[in-house]
């Protein structure tokens, strides 16, 4: 057994080292530097991740271990929902005091994801060749899998960077137990192996159990078949359930605060084309069509492994032919069941239900529903918390690697393997050069934070001055801007926000009650002095005489005192007092606010928005009755005329293939209560040669992109 283990850590070894050697061809060694956070402030999923930490590393110890109130204050939330890996959080924490004021541990993270992933890869390859050659090309594949790319640190032009899925060697390792099941004979070292992975799914990242818990099954199914082992079951189960609960306590996973999950199962899927669509990880072939959402279900094979699988179908049919020839093939295949048929059943079982689960019940090809299946709600409501279920597919995938590599083992001579396996890793490299070379590009270079958000001196000097930033109402600034705004309250020592950007949203009844507890506030006029307030227009309009407030980088901010050399905000209804309204239509405006319907999804830096057939701005008036309406627009490329109605009147019409700015007069109507909608003036844009989008991003149903509005008082 020494000897045994001996051989299987050279083997781990081998791929370790490989691993290591391209993530520092890929990333280089800039990442990996603990002082250098740059890079992790570029926007999205990095930045919440690192945010996550720098908070959790300041706030004081509490029990569970994991909690702290700097983000959702006055309640506590657990780092394990900012996806900051509380496994090295908790650990780096606990010597915060010896580290430099500045440290984050992500680029450690993705060094150790790529050793133990080709590491693990690796050993498992061995169980079924004993070349260290073949073993340590093979481990390659696994390195380099397309969603490990994509995970890490991914690419900052893409929405899938959440940095903890790629830690795969966690499935990998579940795939490692279910292989080497004679190595974990001892019913304690089997139950051990089990609850360390799974505290780890927890301590790393907790979707990655269902998959593990997944493969578990299986493993636990083969033993009930093959030695109706039913007391390893229990035991297994037990220690698997028994660590999740554990040290999901311990981190503070437990949590009324937030959903349990989200709405939305069956978009987030795998697409049936997964394995051969390259999406944007391809140096030869280009993207086939999926939904935008599709991108959580991407597994790419690769050229080079989809080259090796091609070569192992044709051996096995070249081999059933021979043995059909030679009337074989029946007693092959019988004595061939007979003796794996323990192994061979859960396996496909497990294989159907991932697939299953990957493709949900909305089965897409391309871009069109292949099969649509309709349940009850309350199963959507069941599988609402692995709504991007797409990612099951990558355990498939490691499967089908597996498998391949297996059969090229046992049909060809030890020669033709290595040369086999070494000529597809070859073409595997080559095909992912492209995206590498991007990844490269981006990492390997000095990158600094995205704050253009929060420009303004306000957030590097007065912000200090406050204890605390409360959203009023709760989900009223998006994602990115609380990234940013949260990056700038992160630089000073005791300032606590009450909402963040989370991988769960606050529950609906939570919002009712924090909305709830501040209007009573604003409304008795009990504004705290140490707090500012980050409000919308409707609560800036309603409480503009209780409270002072300003407009800064495009966010209105209330708070009791004054504040000197900030600008007033502006209240939108337009009239005798307030005799110009701009509403600038940019991505992080106010003026988005007032886009109605029938806009397209706008994108981070987005300079206006994008008509559609018709689209509608909401328009305030105070006491005017005649106003000019001023439309500063860019061109589409959808030849055609886009009319301007007011209220269902027209009022003038816009060339979409010329830029520039055009000025009508319009008849409105006072607005007494701005909550009614019979007091709104509606503005429409509406052109019949634009067809209605069939989805967010459709450029076909693009028709000019309205960059500001302006209102201006006539009578």
């Amino acid at each position: 057994m020494q000897k045994k283990d001996t051989r299987l850590r050279i083997y781990f070894l081998i791929g370790a080292v490989i691993g290591a050697i391209l993530f520092m061809a890929i990333y280089g060694v800039r990442v990996l530097n603990f002082t250098y956070d740059g890079w992790l402030l570029t926007g999205k999923d990095l930045q919440q991740h690192y945010l996550g930490w720098k908070f959790f590393r300041k706030a004081p110890w509490s029990f569970p271990l994991g909690m702290h109130d700097y983000l959702t204050n006055p309640d506590s939330i657990s780092v394990l929902y900012t996806d900051s890996i509380p496994l090295f959080a908790l650990f780096f924490k606990l010597i915060s005091p010896i580290l430099p004021a500045t440290f984050q541990y992500f680029g450690l993270f993705g060094f150790m994801c790529y050793i133990l992933n080709g590491g693990m890869a690796s050993m498992i390859v061995s169980r079924f060749n004993k070349s260290r050659v073949f073993c340590g090309v093979s481990s390659i594949f696994f390195i380099l899998s397309t969603p490990v790319l994509q995970r890490l640190f991914g690419v900052l032009s893409e929405n899938s960077r959440r940095t903890s899925l790629a830690a795969h060697f966690l499935i990998l390792g579940a795939i490692f137990i279910w292989m080497y099941q004679e190595r974990f004979k001892d019913y304690k070292k089997d139950a051990v192996a089990w609850a360390v992975l799974a505290a780890l799914c927890v301590l790393i990242q907790m979707y990655i159990i269902f998959m593990v818990g997944g493969i578990m099954c299986g493993y636990l199914l083969s033993q009930v078949i093959s030695k109706r082992d039913w007391k390893r079951v229990l035991i297994d189960f037990a220690a698997f359930c028994g660590s999740f609960g554990f040290f999901f306590f311990i981190v503070g996973g437990f949590t009324s605060l937030l959903s349990s999950g989200g709405t939305g199962f069956g978009f987030f899927s795998a697409n049936l084309n997964t394995f051969v669509n390259p999406w944007r990880y391809s140096t030869f072939f280009k993207k086939m069509g999926m939904t935008d959402l599709q991108y959580e279900g991407f597994a790419y094979l690769g050229l080079g492994m989809l080259i090796l699988c091609g070569i192992c179908f044709i051996a096995l049919i070249y081999k059933a032919i021979r043995l059909a020839m030679k009337k074989q093939l029946s007693t092959f295949l019988k004595q061939n069941l007979k003796k794996r048929y323990a192994f061979y059943i859960p396996g496909v079982i497990v294989v159907f239900v991932f697939l299953i689960l990957a493709f949900s019940n909305l089965v897409y090809l391309g871009k069109n529903i292949f099969i649509e299946v309709h349940w009850p709600t309350f199963i959507d409501n069941l599988l609402a918390i692995i709504r991007s279920s797409g990612r099951f597919i990558w355990c498939v995938m490691y499967m089908i690697m597996i498998v391949a590599l297996f059969i090229i083992t046992k049909i060809f001579s030890g020669k033709w393997q290595k040369v086999i396996v070494v000529v597809c890793i070859c073409l595997q490299l080559a095909d992912l050069y492209t995206p590498m070379l991007r990844l490269q590009n981006q990492y390997q270079k000095v990158a600094k934070e995205d704050d253009s958000l929060v420009t303004s001196d306000f957030w590097k000097t007065t912000l200090g001055n406050y204890d605390r930033i409360v959203y009023y109402p709760c989900n009223g600034y998006n994602a990115t801007q609380m990234l940013q705004i949260g990056s700038k309250v992160s630089n000073f020592d005791n300032i606590k926000m009450s909402n963040f950007y989370l991988s769960r949203y606050l529950t609906k009844k939570q919002e009712r009650i924090r909305d709830r507890e501040n209007a009573k506030i604003f409304t008795a006029g009990q504004l705290d002095d140490r707090t500012i307030y980050l409000i919308d227009y409707a609560r800036a309009h309603k409480y503009k005489d209780i409270c002072h407030i300003y407009e800064v980088d495009n966010k209105i901010i209330a708070v009791k005192n004054p504040i000197l050399g900030l600008k007033e905000y502006t209240d939108f209804l337009v009239g005798s007092t307030n005799r110009r309204v701009e509403l600038d239509m940019s991505f992080a405006s106010l003026g988005k606010s007032f886009l109605h319907k029938g806009w397209h999804s706008q994108l981070y830096k987005d300079q206006g928005a994008w008509t559609t057939k018709q689209s509608v701005i909401r328009v305030y008036s105070d006491d005017a009755k005649v106003i000019k309406v001023t439309i500063d627009y860019k061109a589409g490329k959808k030849k055609g005329t886009t009319y301007v109605k007011m209220n269902g009147r027209q009022i003038g019409k816009i060339d979409n293939l010329k830029s520039g700015s055009v000025t009508f007069e319009a008849k409105v109507k006072p607005c007494l209560d701005i909550k009614k909608v019979k007091y709104i003036n509606w503005l429409f844009l509406e052109c019949k040669t634009v067809k209605e989008p069939q989805k967010a991003g459709d450029t076909t149903g693009k028709g000019i992109m309205v960059k500001k509005v302006t209102l201006s008082y006539v009578e």
